[in-house]
C-alpha cells in the first residue's frame, strides 16, 4: 500500500472515528473532567449557557464529570479570566469582562452595530467568530467554544420616558468602566457614571445615578422596577456570552474528545440563545405588570448621533472586525 493511500485511509478512519462521537453518547471516550466557573448566580443568563454546555456534554459522554461552580464560588469574572489563561480552571462562562482579554471583542460595544438578534447570531457563528476566537488563542491561549447571549441592552431611568436623543439630555445612567459603552452616552447627551455592577441597585435607589441600561432580563434580576419607572426599547448594543476553555487543556484532549466538547459548545449557545429569546415578550409583559412604562424609540436619530464612534474602534483595530460583523447582515 503507498504512502499516500494509507494515508486516505487512515484519514477515513479518523473521520468515522469522529463521525461516531457527535452521533451519540460515547462509549469510547476520553476521560472528561473539567470544571467550568462563572460570577454570574444560578438561573442568570451566563449560568443558563454553563448550565447548558454541562448538559450538552454530558449526553454526548453519559461519565463525564462536569462540575459548575456559579455566583462567584471560584472567584469573580476578572479573577476566573486570569484563573482560564493560567490553566488552573478548565473552562468559564464570561460576558463583557471579555474586553480585558483581548480589546478587538469590544466591537461587540459599537452601538447599534447588528440590526438584529439572527444578524449577531450569524456573526458569531460566522467569519467575526472566528476571527475574534483566532486572536484570543494567540494572545491569551484561551479558545471560544460557544458563543451564547445576554441579548440587546435597554434605557432604564426613574424621571422621564425616552422617545428621541433629546430626552436623555443631562441623565446621569449608569455604565460599566467602557470606554465605548461610555462615549456612547456621552454622544446622546447623557451623563455616564461607571459604577461597578455590584452597587448597580443601591445606586439607583440613592439616587446617585438616574438611570441604567442592561438587557430585559437584568431588570427581573435585579427587581430594578422597584427603583426605576422608565423603559427604553433602544437595542443600542447586543452583548454575546462565551464559554471559554484553556487551550493548553484543549490541545492535551485527543481529536475525538475536542470534536464532542466543540459540538456540546455550540449546542450548549444555541439552547441559551433559544431561551433568552424566548423570555423577551414574557419580560416586557413583566416590567409592565410591575408597573414600568415601555417605551419604543426609532432608532434612525440615536443612530446619527453614535455611528461616528465606529471610525475610533477601526483606527485602533482595523476594518475587517467591522466588516466581518456588517456583511453578515
Amino acid at each position: 500500500m503507498t504512502f499516500r493511500r494509507m494515508r486516505a485511509v487512515a484519514s477515513a478512519v479518523s473521520m468515522s472515528i469522529a463521525a461516531l462521537w457527535l452521533s451519540g453518547p460515547a462509549s469510547m471516550a476520553q476521560t472528561v473532567d473539567l470544571r467550568v466557573a462563572t460570577e454570574v448566580a444560578a438561573g442568570g443568563d451566563v449560568h443558563i449557557l454553563v448550565e447548558a454546555f454541562g448538559a450538552a456534554l454530558q449526553e454526548r459522554v453519559p461519565n463525564a464529570n462536569v462540575r459548575i461552580f456559579a455566583g462567584g464560588a471560584l472567584g469573580t469574572q476578572r479573577q476566573l479570566q486570569e484563573q482560564v489563561e493560567l490553566g488552573t480552571i478548565e473552562a468559564i462562562g464570561t460576558a463583557s469582562d471579555i474586553v480585558e482579554m483581548a480589546g478587538e471583542f469590544s466591537i461587540f460595544d459599537l452601538p447599534f452595530l447588528f440590526t438584529d438578534s439572527q444578524h449577531a447570531f450569524r456573526a458569531m457563528d460566522g467569519r467575526l467568530g472566528e476571527m475574534l476566537n483566532e486572536i484570543l488563542v494567540e494572545r491569551r491561549g484561551v479558545r471560544v467554544i460557544g458563543y451564547g447571549q445576554l441579548g440587546f441592552r435597554q434605557i432604564t431611568n426613574n424621571l422621564r420616558p425616552i422617545d428621541k436623543p433629546e430626552d436623555l439630555a443631562g441623565l446621569k445612567i449608569r455604565t460599566p468602566s467602557n470606554p465605548l459603552r461610555i462615549e456612547t452616552f456621552k454622544a446622546l447627551g447623557a451623563a455616564p457614571t461607571p459604577i461597578p455592577y455590584s452597587e448597580l441597585y443601591s445606586a439607583l435607589q440613592a439616587g446617585v445615578v438616574d438611570g441604567q441600561e442592561n438587557p430585559l432580563l437584568t431588570i427581573q434580576e435585579q427587581s430594578l422596577w422597584e427603583v426605576q419607572r422608565y423603559v427604553a426599547m433602544t437595542n443600542h448594543v447586543f452583548t454575546p456570552a462565551y464559554l471559554l476553555v484553556n487551550e493548553e487543556w484543549w490541545q492535551g484532549l485527543d481529536d475525538g474528545t475536542r470534536a464532542v466538547l466543540a459540538e456540546a459548545g455550540r449546542q450548549a449557545a444555541q439552547r441559551q440563545r433559544q431561551k433568552i429569546d424566548d423570555t423577551t415578550d414574557l419580560l416586557i409583559e413583566t416590567v409592565q405588570a410591575k408597573g414600568m412604562q415601555v417605551t419604543r424609540p426609532n432608532p434612525a436619530p440615536f443612530i446619527a448621533l453614535t455611528r461616528p464612534l465606529w471610525a475610533g474602534f477601526e483606527q485602533k483595530y482595523g476594518s475587517a472586525l467591522v466588516e466581518a460583523a456588517v456583511s453578515a447582515r
